[in-house]
């Protein structure tokens, strides 16, 4: 394929092409990347699940609950330093630890058994 219009009749239904780049860059490895391309830039992921039928399910967190799931995260070491390395990562990881949060927006654990 060597050119756009190539790529535009490939399919007369819309679709998306997935790939996973070259682990050029440690982010890439570390986020386990992948970049969407839409044979229709007017369609949503969503609208062509949809029309395929397609069962997707969105999972939306709770604002209430952002920081336990932030502490479990963390415990997991699931963090802005590993998911964006370098400076801008420990920058925003170091920001977050170390910035003061007010009682009322820390959640207790509760124990699952």
């Amino acid at each position: 394929m060597s050119s756009l219009d190539e790529f535009d009749l490939l399919s007369k239904e819309d679709f998306f092409i997935f790939l996973e780049p070259q682990s050029m860059d440690a982010r890439i490895v570390n986020q386990f990347a992948l970049f969407s391309i839409a044979s229709n830039p007017r369609k949503s992921l969503d609208e062509l699940l949809e029309a395929r039928g397609i069962e997707a399910e969105k999972i939306v967190i709770p604002s209430d609950i952002k920081w336990e799931v932030r502490d479990r995260l963390d415990q997991s070491n699931i963090t802005e330093r590993v998911l964006f390395p370098g400076l801008d990562g420990l920058s925003s990881w170091l920001k977050r630890h170390y910035t003061p949060v007010s009682a009322s927006k820390v959640v207790p654990f509760k124990s699952a058994g």
